[in-house]
């Protein structure tokens, strides 16, 4: 399980609605452990929050624009194609060239790089997929869900 958190004077949450459940669940399961139960954990300080949110709206405005990426998890792979964050490889079964999009985790990429993943990736889906709306609708409905979060 992964969550991104963000310290509020209330204490900790999540960052996204999803982030904010898993929280929770880690949280019950924490609560109902008997001692000498095992438990492995890692943590990092992760890039820009803020943007982190910006992302995830973005894969909220794609998901409830799109027919097709109708979900965050789809969303996120066309937005990895989109934005050319991918890798080429050859499909063994067929030898035709396919591409496999590049993880965005913590530790794969720092903010510059994230900066530029996440204005590649309006861009790409302005053109590719919400080909109907324009940045200025897109930045406004980002903005809008992101606050709707809290």
């Amino acid at each position: 399980m992964r969550a991104v958190l963000i310290k509020t004077p209330k204490g900790l949450r999540g960052s996204t609605p999803a982030d904010h459940e898993a929280y929770s669940k880690l949280k019950r399961r924490i609560e109902r452990m008997t001692p000498g139960t095992w438990f492995r954990m890692e943590w990092a300080v992760p890039r820009n929050g803020q943007h982190h949110r910006k992302l995830f709206a973005l894969l909220a405005l794609v998901a409830d624009n799109s027919e097709i990426y109708d979900t965050t998890e789809k969303a996120l792979v066309a937005v990895k194609l989109v934005s050319g964050y991918a890798d080429p490889v050859i499909d063994p079964r067929t030898g035709e060239l396919t591409q496999v999009p590049r993880s965005i985790a913590y530790d794969s990429m720092d903010q510059d790089e994230f900066e530029q993943f996440y204005q590649a990736a309006i861009d790409g889906v302005l053109r590719f997929i919400l080909t109907g709306m324009d940045r200025a609708t897109a930045d406004r409905l980002l903005e809008q869900i992101v606050m709707g979060w809290g």
